[in-house]
């Protein structure tokens, strides 16, 4: 009897004694962990083990990052929402990772502002009204330097026929890498309103500005009289509604900015003057383009203003699928917007066998008029039918320079740029603008498309079984060890 005590002594010596090795060990390993996760979360590493590395930055903006910490530049970089409100946000995961990378980076000052209640913040950023911000949009300043990237521009987004969500990309790294080497070397492309000729001041244009700027352009007068060449800075040179030609002289260094692949927009509204453009008609044929001395009505009722035979309906053409500038039209043509002129004069082109690539924009139906307007032909005639209002195209003897052409100038204008009936040829007019010289800089980063990892499994029956293996047969072996132990325990 004495010697089955002693037995049974031994073996609750030898399991308190394992017990307690496996508490120790259980403790020891916990411990481990912990030390080991506060040493992690003080590196602040972490690893991304995404397939196209979604969640880190790349090579090229790393480097660029390093050269402005190594020069001492730093970029106030301004995101209108809260680090809750995107941290949250499991759909802009990326971009929340994105701007952590960023901000890791000490030439970069990531700066959270909350649009409906940081109202001193956002009047520092945007204290002359120039930009219109949203929530979610970006701003960058560096120097006095100021570019705004919208937060919308972050992803593509593809949907199926039925609106649902089918796949998204992030391209938000070109776009704020670029923006950022946009304000460190001050890099901001200008629209120069040509002056001179009696066009109206800049003055005149202060709410087209106002968009410019949201694009990203300066805007600026320019006098060729005053001034040796076009400035290296010029996004393009904007003529609007002069009441008379350029100069020989200046004509002269316009076609030298030109045939460096300069850009050139023509706004020519109707001119009563008995006299010809002809410094101006001779760039357009370089264009392949020709300038009627008219200003075109509406003979059907159905297509201008009531009232207005001069502000007519128009339409908006489709370009073809191969054409460069496709898309100056079709977002505006998937809106089903009407498209209407103020009082406009028409033009003519002739691609000459291929010299240029020729874009018709904005016409006219076939009841329109042009009447004679202005001048130097003794014997003026009628034109009638359909008719070109605003173009562009492309000249590859000028290294690609390009240059748009519509029939009016007053549609950008203070008095009627807000004017819901011209709400079509302002955005047309943007969009050719960005065409012509788009203020991003291209870094050349790749988009990152959002992965997911999926198992595939072959029928109900396999999927059940699956979760037999991962979930039963774990609690049941643990129920049994657990049975196990307290039967050892108690023996």
């Amino acid at each position: 009897m004495s010697q089955n005590k002693q037995t049974n002594r031994f073996h609750n010596w030898k399991n308190t004694k394992f017990a307690g090795m496996a508490v120790t060990l259980a403790i020891l390993v916990l411990v481990i962990a912990v030390v080991l996760n506060m040493i992690v979360s003080r590196l602040d590493f972490s690893w991304d083990i995404s397939p196209n590395k979604q969640y880190s930055l790349s090579s090229t903006t790393e480097k660029y990052l390093d050269q402005l910490d190594s020069e001492g530049k730093t970029v106030d970089f301004y995101i209108l929402t809260t680090k809750e409100s995107l941290e949250n946000d499991m759909s802009s995961l990326t971009l929340y990772r994105a701007l952590e990378a960023y901000d890791a980076h000490k030439s970069i000052n990531l700066i959270w502002v909350d649009p409906d209640t940081d109202n001193d913040t956002m009047e520092k950023i945007n204290s002359d009204n120039a930009f219109t911000l949203s929530t979610g949009d970006m701003v960058f300043i560096c120097d006095n330097v100021k570019k705004r990237v919208p937060g919308s521009s972050m992803y593509t987004v593809y949907t199926d026929d039925d609106g649902n969500t089918t796949g998204e990309d992030f391209k938000g790294e070109n776009l704020i890498t670029g923006t950022i080497k946009g304000v460190a070397e001050n890099r901001t492309p200008t629209v120069y309103f040509l002056s001179g000729h009696g066009e109206k001041s800049l003055d005149s244009y202060t709410k087209f500005t106002t968009n410019l700027t949201n694009y990203n352009y300066a805007a600026k007068e320019l006098n060729l009289s005053e001034t040796d060449s076009v400035p290296d800075d010029a996004a393009l040179v904007l003529v609007a509604a002069p009441s008379k030609d350029i100069t020989d002289a200046e004509a002269e260094k316009l076609n030298a900015y030109l045939d460096n692949g300069g850009n050139i927009s023509l706004l020519m509204s109707p001119n009563g003057g008995a006299f010809a453009y002809t410094n101006l008609e001779a760039i357009m044929k370089d264009y392949g383009f020709y300038m009627d001395y008219d200003r075109v009505s509406e003979t059907n009722s159905n297509y201008h203003i009531s009232g207005d035979k001069y502000t007519i309906q128009c339409e908006l053409n489709e370009l073809d699928d191969d054409s460069e500038a496709t898309d100056l039209t079709s977002s505006l043509l998937n809106q089903g917007l009407y498209t209407f002129m103020p009082e406009s004069r028409s033009f003519r082109y002739n691609d000459e066998g291929g010299k240029y690539t020729i874009a018709p924009l904005i016409t006219t139906y076939d009841s329109a008029e042009g009447e004679p307007y202005g001048g130097v032909s003794d014997d003026p005639e009628k034109q009638s039918g359909q008719m070109l209002l605003a173009a562009d195209s492309t000249s590859i003897a000028r290294n690609d320079s390009k240059m748009v052409v519509f029939g009016n100038a007053e549609f950008i204008d203070d008095e009627h740029v807000s004017d819901d009936t011209v709400i079509v040829p302002v955005y047309l007019f943007l969009s050719t603008i960005s065409w012509m010289y788009d203020s991003d800089i291209d870094m050349e980063i790749s988009t990152k498309s959002t992965t997911n990892d999926y198992i595939s499994l072959q029928d109900a029956g396999f999927a059940k079984g699956l979760m037999v293996v991962l979930t039963v047969i774990p609690v049941a072996i643990m129920a049994a060890g657990i049975g196990i132990w307290i039967k050892r325990r108690n023996s």
